[in-house]
């Protein structure tokens, strides 16, 4: 949809013929990510290796919380200062020669050109070489090779720990499960079937704790990791959950208005970098404050014609310059509150400003909600022709997406006079924002809660969620859960009606206190944004119907009734009356991880529980 860019802008350079998007960057192929590309598969190395890109993305309001740079990843174009480094992982592969099968490491393959696939060196058939399907894993982020050779020993009784003489065998008579395949080793003959290798139990079965690797930046641990480790597929989804933020640009100083641009043109002056170098020097001495970093404050603030604090903040997350500021800046996380930035975005949009609103990042306008059912629940409609998303990466986490964090530097030390930044990249699109009347929704929670069944069950739902420490989850409310279920079924129903795919389309689901609202929006790298497919979809004659057809596609799933009796399903069994049938997206295109959703609670069940939406359905003929 749209023009896109060309396509210099639109990848990423990796230091040889492979191409990479740069919104992946920001994603599921993000640093620590293990990708395959073609036949070959690769992790992608930290952002210190990948210089100083030069690109900045501005957002005040999230440079300000993540005290971080925001830069897009280095493009594949001349001159574009650092490029983006894989490493080949895992190192094991096979010869996928049906007479070799010989496990070898890739450094000891022959190369051809980039992009070419690597030839057994063993092989008189040149059988081109494969990467093993398995690697080794743990809750810290580490990540490393399968250790073969003490699997092919695992049941062995002699001292053979051979690793050079290794070879995958199928059992083609076989069911093709894992039972089929084997590792055996030649010089002893000993081998082991790959049945039970993603158990719990399998690395402590060959006597292997965690080697603390992490090839995405170098092979040295340096410390003994006591995680369990566990050995998983390398495209398995619990491999790696990237930890991103995003915001919208409104026009409150935060996108591209005269404010933000007077900022975005400070910090990328002379001035202010000799600001900068000065309060380094200051700071490197104890020095600080210090009346010249006052004297370039005011310079700057003269010349920008800004606030004097706002330039002296600038410059105490930039550099440091002393102070609990400057040692968040270094040293802490990102101090970042999704449902802080949410609560922003709902303010402006709920304004009488967001009524008729232009500016060069957003451009919206306010349409009659629709009267459905006989009933007004819905308080405000604004379609966005032009909308403006900022998304960072801030790390990842393996095996539980509540794993630690291991950020894009990873306690790596970015080079002297690089300023510590996230990949980051801007995508532009169009949205239809949903409001909610606030008291047809409270007044309804109310009800909810009354019901004895119901208000244990959710009690019971906010347990689980505190129990395993699911805060990267919203905490569980019924509002929370039929809106967002609401704003699955209306993407799975604008994917017919919008000519979008299911995954060009994402959401934004407003359900704190005094919030309730969603906004479903298309996203892309594209400045020119979109063509307005979607934002057809929310004009008064058509933005009705469409959701009467939404909810009225949720009454019966395919899996019913085990769907609408299952208690607990999906990521961490937070999902009720909710399936891959009714009611799930893809993962890009879903806020909280196709998780907190129920269509009972959006539609009713039966006599014992009224919907949020049931009188939809019960006034449409």
């Amino acid at each position: 949809m749209g023009r896109g860019r060309p396509a210099e802008e639109r990848y990423v350079s990796t230091g040889k013929n492979y191409e990479l998007r740069r919104t992946q960057l920001v994603g599921a192929g993000g640093i620590g990510a293990v990708i395959d590309i073609g036949d070959e598969s690769f992790v992608v190395c930290d952002a210190v290796d990948w210089g100083s890109p030069s690109e900045y993305v501005r957002l005040q309001r999230m440079e300000q919380r993540l005290r971080r740079d925001l830069r897009k990843p280095p493009a594949d174009r001349p001159g574009s200062p650092g490029r983006v480094l894989l490493h080949r992982f895992p190192e094991a592969m096979f010869c996928n020669n049906a007479r070799c099968r010989r496990i070898i490491r890739w450094q000891e393959a022959r190369h051809g050109r980039p992009g070419l696939p690597m030839r057994c060196p063993q092989c008189q058939q040149e059988g081109t070489l494969v990467p093993m399907r398995f690697v080794v894993a743990c809750e810290d982020g580490h990540l490393d090779d399968v250790p073969w050779h003490l699997w092919a020993h695992k049941s062995s009784r002699g001292g053979c720990r051979s690793h050079e003489r290794l070879k995958l065998l199928v059992d083609e008579t076989g069911t093709g499960g894992l039972e089929t395949l084997k590792i055996l080793c030649e010089d002893c003959g000993s081998s082991e079937s790959l049945d039970g290798i993603t158990s719990k139990v399998s690395m402590k079965s060959v006597g292997v704790r965690c080697p603390s690797c992490h090839p995405w930046q170098a092979r040295t641990g340096g410390f003994t990791c006591t995680k369990e480790p566990s050995i998983l597929q390398r495209g398995a989804t619990n491999l790696y959950y990237p930890v991103t933020a995003s915001a919208l640009s409104l026009g409150d100083g935060s996108g591209t208005s005269a404010h933000d641009a007077a900022v975005a043109r400070m910090l990328a002056s002379t001035t202010f970098e000799m600001a900068k170098e000065v309060a380094a020097d200051l700071a490197s001495t104890g020095n600080v404050p210090h009346p010249r970093i006052a004297r370039f404050a005011q310079m700057l603030a003269d010349e920008f014609a800004l606030p004097v604090e706002l330039v002296l903040e600038h410059l105490r997350a930039s550099a440091p310059v002393g102070g609990a500021a400057s040692s968040a800046a270094e040293d802490g996380d990102p101090d970042w509150d999704a449902e802080d930035i949410l609560a922003e975005e709902w303010r402006f949009l709920t304004s009488a400003e967001a009524a008729d609103f232009a500016s060069g990042d957003l451009v919206c306008r306010e349409t009659p909600p629709p009267t459905v059912g006989g009933g007004a629940p819905f308080a405000r409609v604004l379609l966005a022709d032009r909308l403006r998303e900022v998304r960072s990466f801030l790390g990842f986490r393996r095996i539980k997406p509540d794993g630690a964090l291991v950020r894009p530097e990873a306690g790596r030390a970015f080079p002297p006079g690089v300023r510590p930044w996230l990949p980051s990249v801007e995508v532009f699109g169009e949205g239809i924002f949903i409001a909610f009347d606030l008291d047809f929704v409270s007044r309804w929670e109310v009800v909810v809660r009354a019901d004895r069944d119901e208000s244990a069950r959710l009690a019971e739902l906010e347990r689980h969620w505190q129990d395993q420490g699911y805060w990267f989850l919203p905490r569980p409310t019924p509002r929370l859960i039929a809106i967002h279920t609401l704003s699955h079924l209306l993407m799975r129903q604008l994917v017919f009606e919008s000519g979008y795919s299911s995954s060009a389309l994402r959401e934004r689901i407003y359900a704190g206190p005094d919030m309730a609202g969603l906004l479903i929006y298309t996203a892309d790298g594209d400045s020119e944004g979109s063509l307005g497919g979607l934002v057809r979809q929310g004009r008064p004659d058509r933005l009705g119907d469409l959701i009467r057809v939404a909810l009225d596609r949720g009454v019966w799933c395919s899996a019913d009734p085990v769907c609408r009796e299952t208690q607990g399903q999906g990521l961490g069994g937070f999902n009720r009356a909710a399936c891959h049938a009714c009611s799930l997206v893809p993962e890009t295109s879903c806020v909280l991880a196709n998780t907190l959703l129920d269509r009972s609670l959006l539609l009713g069940r039966g006599s014992s529980l009224p919907g949020l939406l049931e009188g939809v359905l019960a006034g449409s003929p």
